[in-house]
């Protein structure tokens, strides 16, 4: 029977065992906490093959349940008592190991099962263990262990203070969007409903702020227990590319693997491919960095329809209400199972309502092809610079969109310290995929060779009319519903898209 002394870990564990005939586990398991604790590793990797055999939205409740309750259960079983008869700072080799370990469990909790009934309780101890990794724990352990700090495992060079901030082909803009400078709630209602077109935002992420604290190393490091936590990313250029895959890695490893210089991280440029954390929402996964943004207050304003006859206007007439969105993915989202309640159906309050944050977090040269989305979106840039293009979905016929079935994305790894596994033969997915959001236009191709005809390519696309920007730090782009659009990144940068 599993048992502390220490007060906050013996609190997770009476809440474990505390029954609860309402729970949705007990449709796949009612064996109850202890057992449970016994057979953790068979019953996570049960509740991780029922997990892959339906596409996400059909899996059945319990057994996200099941997952998340099998990965805090066997957290629980790593934990040692001597971690709190600890030195501040000072944590052995293997206890560094360990901690690894428990972080990615609690997080692969987070990513596969959005934590479901226990979200709370995981970010409560991802707390507890950020303040042991800190050394915010008071009291002595034996002398007799070697002691290593926190900071020197980390695998992280430490000269580095900055995200690199030089750019990458800049274009100069030919056919501007146009600006608004802090508008009023009133103003952009009004632009929203009789414009319908995009808009630059100046001045109204001044207060953020992320402007300033996303730019160093040290608070990424900080947030993530050392560059521990893991983030879901995308490995290559596009989606679109034929060599785009998913891997789910510690963030040290995103850091310093694909963000850093090559220099300076000791990579070479050679078989490294661009890694992006690209449509993650990482403020659920990671509260505590809402704190440095807010939501845009226009994200509240009732948002006009997709006009008649355009593709999103057509496919929410179907009863599939077709929201595919860029970057399609073989993970569930953070809400995929989270925005269910008890009996697996949605919650009201978070149907369409809600407002979808995501980051968007890459090197030079991230490419989202040209696509369109079911949401109206305010993109704010926070560190770095982005290339937009964007077309009305009034041209949508004349800028090729892929079909409804085209090959789907099936690679899918997750990376540790220690290993990379790769979990496709677990993680079949569908055979095709609804892309019909996506242009089969290479945008990218097109801006690096301006020159060629590409008419000949692409027949009749130069006679598209189309608005573009360089969205730079500290600015924000409002793309309505429905518009296509192409971004590049110029830098390392971040962005955080606002959907509603």
């Amino acid at each position: 029977m599993l048992h502390f002394k220490n007060p906050f870990w013996q609190s997770i564990v009476n809440q474990l065992r505390a029954p609860n005939p309402d729970d949705p586990l007990n449709e796949c398991y009612h064996d109850g906490f202890d057992k449970l604790v016994d057979r953790a590793d068979d019953l996570l990797s049960l509740a991780n093959k029922n997990l892959h055999t339906f596409p996400f939205k059909d899996v059945k409740p319990c057994w996200f349940r099941l997952y998340t309750d099998a990965s805090i259960s066997k957290a629980l079983k790593l934990i040692k008592e001597e971690w709190f008869l600890d030195e501040p700072s000072l944590l052995s080799e293997s206890e560094q190991v360990q901690l690894d370990e428990i972080v990615s469990l609690l997080d692969m909790s987070l990513i596969m099962a959005g934590g479901l009934g226990r979200e709370d309780m995981i970010h409560k101890m991802l707390e507890k263990l950020a303040c042991i990794a800190k050394g915010d724990e008071t009291v002595k352990r034996p002398s007799k262990k070697r002691r290593v700090r926190v900071s020197d495992v980390n695998g992280m060079p430490t000269v580095v203070e900055s995200l690199p901030d030089h750019d990458v082909s800049v274009p100069v803009p030919r056919f501007p969007v146009s600006r608004m400078h802090r508008p009023s709630m009133t103003e952009f209602s009004r632009f929203m409903r009789d414009e319908k077109s995009p808009v630059l935002l100046t001045g109204i992420l001044d207060h953020w702020p992320a402007l300033e604290s996303w730019k160093q190393t040290s608070f990424w490091l900080e947030q993530t227990i050392g560059g521990r936590r893991l983030v879901p990313i995308e490995i290559g250029r596009s989606y679109t590319d034929d060599d785009w895959g998913q891997k789910i890695v510690p963030f040290r490893e995103f850091l310093s693997r694909y963000i850093l210089p090559r220099s300076v991280s000791g990579e070479g440029c050679e078989d490294i491919k661009t890694g992006y954390l690209a449509q993650h929402d990482l403020f659920r996964q990671i509260p505590s960095l809402r704190k440095d943004i807010a939501t845009p207050d226009y994200c509240y304003l009732d948002a006009p329809p997709a006009e008649p006859g355009t593709p999103v206007y057509l496919s929410k007439l179907k009863k599939d209400t077709g929201k595919n969105t860029s970057h399609p993915t073989t993970l569930p989202s953070l809400s995929c199972s989270g925005e269910k309640g008890h009996d697996g159906t949605p919650n009201e309050a978070e149907g369409d309502a809600e407002v979808h944050t995501n980051i968007w977090f890459g090197p030079p040269w991230t490419i989202s092809p040209l696509h369109h989305d079911p949401y109206h979106n305010i993109l704010c840039q926070v560190v770095g610079k982005k290339y937009i293009r964007l077309y009305s979905p009034n041209h949508s016929k004349a800028l090729y969109p892929k079909s409804e079935g085209e090959p789907a994305p099936h690679t899918l790894e997750k990376s540790n310290a220690d290993a990379q596994v790769d979990v496709t033969q677990n993680n079949p997915g569908p055979d095709t995929i609804d892309m019909s959001n996506t242009s089969q236009i290479d945008v990218a191709a097109m801006e690096m060779s301006p020159h060629e005809d590409w008419d000949d390519v692409y027949p009749g696309i130069s006679k598209v009319p189309y608005k573009e920007c360089v969205l730079e730090a500290g600015q924000a782009l409002y793309i309505p519903i429905g518009w296509w659009h192409y971004v590049r990144s110029c830098s390392v940068g971040i962005s955080v898209s606002f959907w509603w």
